[in-house]
Protein backbone atom coordinates (compact mmCIF):
# COMPACT_ATOMS: atom_id res chain seq x y z
CA UNK A 1 0.00 0.00 0.00
CA UNK A 2 0.83 3.57 0.08
CA UNK A 3 0.56 5.29 3.11
CA UNK A 4 3.05 8.29 2.66
CA UNK A 5 4.09 10.05 -0.26
CA UNK A 6 5.96 13.12 -1.34
CA UNK A 7 4.92 15.63 -3.65
CA UNK A 8 6.61 18.85 -4.74
CA UNK A 9 6.38 21.40 -7.66
CA UNK A 10 6.69 20.17 -11.13
CA UNK A 11 10.02 18.65 -11.83
CA UNK A 12 10.10 17.90 -15.75
CA UNK A 13 7.81 20.83 -16.70
CA UNK A 14 8.64 19.73 -20.67
CA UNK A 15 7.22 16.56 -19.60
CA UNK A 16 3.77 17.29 -18.63
CA UNK A 17 0.54 16.15 -20.55
CA UNK A 18 -1.39 19.42 -19.55
CA UNK A 19 1.19 22.65 -20.52
CA UNK A 20 -2.00 24.76 -19.38
CA UNK A 21 -1.36 23.31 -16.01
CA UNK A 22 2.27 23.78 -15.78
CA UNK A 23 1.98 27.13 -13.38
CA UNK A 24 -0.52 25.57 -11.20
CA UNK A 25 1.76 22.08 -10.83
CA UNK A 26 4.98 24.33 -10.38
CA UNK A 27 3.23 26.26 -7.56
CA UNK A 28 2.34 23.16 -5.15
CA UNK A 29 3.35 22.83 -2.11
CA UNK A 30 6.37 20.81 -1.20
CA UNK A 31 5.54 18.22 0.79
CA UNK A 32 7.83 15.79 2.12
CA UNK A 33 6.14 13.46 4.28
CA UNK A 34 2.40 13.59 3.30
CA UNK A 35 0.34 11.58 5.46
CA UNK A 36 -3.55 10.56 5.07
CA UNK A 37 -6.06 13.35 5.66
CA UNK A 38 -4.10 16.04 4.66
CA UNK A 39 -4.16 17.71 1.66
CA UNK A 40 -2.92 16.61 -2.01
CA UNK A 41 -2.96 18.53 -4.70
CA UNK A 42 -4.57 16.26 -7.35
CA UNK A 43 -5.13 16.43 -11.23
CA UNK A 44 -9.11 16.18 -12.28
CA UNK A 45 -11.24 16.72 -15.13
CA UNK A 46 -14.63 18.54 -13.77
CA UNK A 47 -17.25 19.68 -16.42
CA UNK A 48 -14.61 19.16 -19.28
CA UNK A 49 -11.89 21.39 -18.05
CA UNK A 50 -8.47 19.68 -16.14
CA UNK A 51 -7.95 21.51 -13.16
CA UNK A 52 -5.52 21.02 -10.42
CA UNK A 53 -7.21 20.79 -6.83
CA UNK A 54 -6.25 20.05 -2.89
CA UNK A 55 -8.34 17.27 -2.06
CA UNK A 56 -8.12 15.33 1.50
CA UNK A 57 -6.16 12.04 0.86
CA UNK A 58 -8.68 9.61 2.64
CA UNK A 59 -11.91 9.48 -0.15
CA UNK A 60 -14.90 10.03 1.67
CA UNK A 61 -18.21 8.63 0.02
CA UNK A 62 -21.60 10.87 0.21
CA UNK A 63 -23.36 8.43 2.14
CA UNK A 64 -20.50 8.86 4.81
CA UNK A 65 -22.15 9.99 8.16
CA UNK A 66 -18.71 10.78 9.83
CA UNK A 67 -15.01 11.46 8.50
CA UNK A 68 -13.50 8.84 10.44
CA UNK A 69 -13.46 6.42 7.73
CA UNK A 70 -11.57 8.03 5.43
CA UNK A 71 -7.81 6.90 6.96
CA UNK A 72 -9.56 3.32 5.56
CA UNK A 73 -9.79 5.01 2.03
CA UNK A 74 -6.39 6.55 0.94
CA UNK A 75 -5.34 3.33 -1.13
CA UNK A 76 -8.11 1.74 -3.58
CA UNK A 77 -7.06 -2.25 -4.81
CA UNK A 78 -7.02 -2.19 -8.52
CA UNK A 79 -8.74 -5.66 -7.78
CA UNK A 80 -11.91 -3.99 -6.42
CA UNK A 81 -12.30 -0.81 -6.99
CA UNK A 82 -14.52 -1.10 -9.30
CA UNK A 83 -17.01 -3.07 -7.51
CA UNK A 84 -16.34 -1.89 -3.87
CA UNK A 85 -19.20 0.35 -2.55
CA UNK A 86 -16.77 2.89 -1.07
CA UNK A 87 -14.95 3.58 -4.60
CA UNK A 88 -17.36 2.42 -7.23
CA UNK A 89 -19.49 5.27 -8.53
CA UNK A 90 -15.83 7.63 -8.15
CA UNK A 91 -13.91 5.01 -9.87
CA UNK A 92 -17.41 4.99 -12.78
CA UNK A 93 -17.36 9.06 -13.44
CA UNK A 94 -14.00 10.48 -11.29
CA UNK A 95 -11.05 9.29 -12.37
CA UNK A 96 -7.86 11.68 -11.56
CA UNK A 97 -4.13 10.92 -11.01
CA UNK A 98 -2.25 12.66 -7.98
CA UNK A 99 1.14 14.17 -8.87
CA UNK A 100 4.08 12.84 -6.72
CA UNK A 101 7.81 12.61 -6.70
CA UNK A 102 7.91 9.31 -5.07
CA UNK A 103 6.41 6.98 -2.00
CA UNK A 104 7.40 5.31 1.13
CA UNK A 105 7.31 2.13 2.55
CA UNK A 106 8.50 0.10 5.61
CA UNK A 107 10.17 -3.09 6.58
CA UNK A 108 10.17 -4.29 10.26
CA UNK A 109 13.76 -4.78 12.00
CA UNK A 110 15.14 -5.78 15.07
CA UNK A 111 15.34 -1.80 16.38
CA UNK A 112 11.79 -1.15 14.69
CA UNK A 113 10.52 0.10 11.40
CA UNK A 114 12.70 1.48 8.75
CA UNK A 115 11.20 2.96 6.25
CA UNK A 116 12.69 3.67 2.44
CA UNK A 117 12.00 6.15 -0.44
CA UNK A 118 10.50 4.95 -3.63
CA UNK A 119 11.32 7.01 -6.84
CA UNK A 120 12.01 6.86 -10.32
CA UNK A 121 15.82 6.66 -11.04
CA UNK A 122 15.57 9.98 -13.11
CA UNK A 123 13.88 11.81 -10.16
CA UNK A 124 11.13 12.97 -12.63
CA UNK A 125 7.81 13.37 -11.94
CA UNK A 126 5.37 10.00 -11.24
CA UNK A 127 1.15 10.29 -11.68
CA UNK A 128 -0.35 7.78 -9.62
CA UNK A 129 -3.86 6.53 -10.44
CA UNK A 130 -6.78 7.81 -8.24
CA UNK A 131 -10.62 8.35 -7.74
CA UNK A 132 -12.11 11.45 -6.38
CA UNK A 133 -15.06 12.46 -4.81
CA UNK A 134 -16.45 16.14 -4.15
CA UNK A 135 -17.09 17.87 -1.38
CA UNK A 136 -18.91 16.21 1.71
CA UNK A 137 -21.03 18.20 3.58
CA UNK A 138 -19.10 17.37 6.91
CA UNK A 139 -16.12 18.77 5.19
CA UNK A 140 -14.55 22.25 5.95
CA UNK A 141 -15.72 25.30 3.95
CA UNK A 142 -13.46 25.51 1.23
CA UNK A 143 -12.14 22.16 1.01
CA UNK A 144 -12.66 20.77 -2.87
CA UNK A 145 -13.26 17.26 -1.69
CA UNK A 146 -11.42 13.60 -1.41
CA UNK A 147 -9.86 11.43 -2.88
CA UNK A 148 -8.21 7.91 -2.89
CA UNK A 149 -5.39 6.04 -4.60
CA UNK A 150 -5.66 2.92 -6.46
CA UNK A 151 -2.88 -0.30 -6.08
CA UNK A 152 -1.69 -2.97 -7.58
CA UNK A 153 1.02 -5.61 -7.18
CA UNK A 154 3.91 -4.64 -6.38
CA UNK A 155 7.03 -5.52 -8.89
CA UNK A 156 10.78 -5.45 -9.67
CA UNK A 157 12.16 -3.19 -7.08
CA UNK A 158 9.02 -1.72 -5.49
CA UNK A 159 8.26 -5.28 -4.76
CA UNK A 160 11.22 -5.71 -2.68
CA UNK A 161 9.87 -3.49 0.34
CA UNK A 162 6.06 -4.14 -0.08
CA UNK A 163 3.80 -6.49 -2.01
CA UNK A 164 1.56 -3.15 -3.03
CA UNK A 165 1.87 0.21 -4.37
CA UNK A 166 0.47 2.86 -6.62
CA UNK A 167 -0.64 2.55 -10.01
CA UNK A 168 1.51 4.94 -12.20
CA UNK A 169 0.27 6.49 -15.11
CA UNK A 170 2.14 7.26 -18.45
CA UNK A 171 2.27 10.76 -18.51
CA UNK A 172 0.91 10.30 -22.67
CA UNK A 173 -1.66 8.50 -21.09
CA UNK A 174 -3.51 10.38 -18.39
CA UNK A 175 -5.66 12.03 -19.96
CA UNK A 176 -6.93 8.52 -21.61
CA UNK A 177 -7.51 7.04 -18.13
CA UNK A 178 -9.54 10.18 -17.19
CA UNK A 179 -12.05 9.92 -19.97
CA UNK A 180 -11.83 6.11 -20.86
CA UNK A 181 -15.12 3.86 -19.81
CA UNK A 182 -14.96 2.02 -16.73
CA UNK A 183 -13.93 -0.73 -18.89
CA UNK A 184 -11.27 0.70 -20.82
CA UNK A 185 -9.64 2.47 -18.32
CA UNK A 186 -9.11 -1.48 -16.12
CA UNK A 187 -7.86 -2.54 -19.03
CA UNK A 188 -5.27 0.61 -19.33
CA UNK A 189 -5.00 0.17 -15.38
CA UNK A 190 -4.09 -3.52 -15.98
CA UNK A 191 -1.14 -3.27 -19.02
CA UNK A 192 0.15 -0.39 -17.23
CA UNK A 193 3.96 -1.42 -16.74
CA UNK A 194 5.40 -0.54 -13.77
CA UNK A 195 8.25 2.56 -14.06
CA UNK A 196 12.23 2.15 -13.52
CA UNK A 197 12.01 3.02 -9.17
CA UNK A 198 14.81 2.66 -7.30
CA UNK A 199 14.39 2.57 -3.74
CA UNK A 200 16.50 3.72 -0.82
CA UNK A 201 16.71 3.78 2.95
CA UNK A 202 15.81 7.17 4.08
CA UNK A 203 15.71 8.73 7.90
CA UNK A 204 12.92 7.07 10.28
CA UNK A 205 12.12 10.93 10.91
CA UNK A 206 10.13 9.22 7.78
CA UNK A 207 8.16 7.47 10.47
CA UNK A 208 6.47 10.41 12.23
CA UNK A 209 3.88 12.39 10.24
CA UNK A 210 4.15 15.47 12.79
CA UNK A 211 7.95 15.57 11.86
CA UNK A 212 8.48 18.94 9.67
CA UNK A 213 6.94 17.62 5.74
CA UNK A 214 8.73 20.63 4.35
CA UNK A 215 12.50 19.34 4.77
CA UNK A 216 13.68 17.97 1.72
CA UNK A 217 16.38 16.05 4.31
CA UNK A 218 13.88 13.31 4.43
CA UNK A 219 14.71 12.27 1.31
CA UNK A 220 18.43 11.89 1.99
CA UNK A 221 19.15 8.13 1.41
CA UNK A 222 21.04 6.81 4.71
CA UNK A 223 23.44 4.19 5.04
CA UNK A 224 22.31 1.05 7.25
CA UNK A 225 25.45 -0.65 7.48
Amino acid sequence: MCGRFVQLPLQFPDRTPWPELADDLAAITARYNLAPTQRAAVVLDADGQKRVLCLRWGLIPPWSKDLKGSYSTINARIETVSTKPAYRAAYKARRCVVPMAGYYEWTDTASGKQPWYIHLRDGGDLFAAAIWEPRHRLQEEGEDGSCCIITSDARDAAGQVHDRMPVFIPPDRVDEFMAASPEDAMALLLATEVPDVVVEPVSRRVNSSRNNPGDPGMLEPISLG
